[in-house]
């Protein structure tokens, strides 16, 4: 990996198993937060439902 000139390493991509299942421990964090970086916009959305009708009772 490289140095940039203000010292900085580059962050590698991450690709994940062909299999879909984690390599080690650091693939299992990957994917965890991938997991939870595609069902975000779900969340969010329940969650404004959710409060939207405690409002409304």
């Amino acid at each position: 990996m490289t140095m940039t000139d203000t010292g900085v390493k580059p962050i590698p991509a991450y690709a994940p198993s062909e299999d879909g299942k984690p390599r080690n421990a650091v693939d299992e964090k990957w994917m965890r937060l991938h997991r939870a970086m595609m069902n975000r916009p779900a969340r969010l959305a329940k969650k404004a439902q959710k409060i939207e009708n405690s409002d409304r009772h």
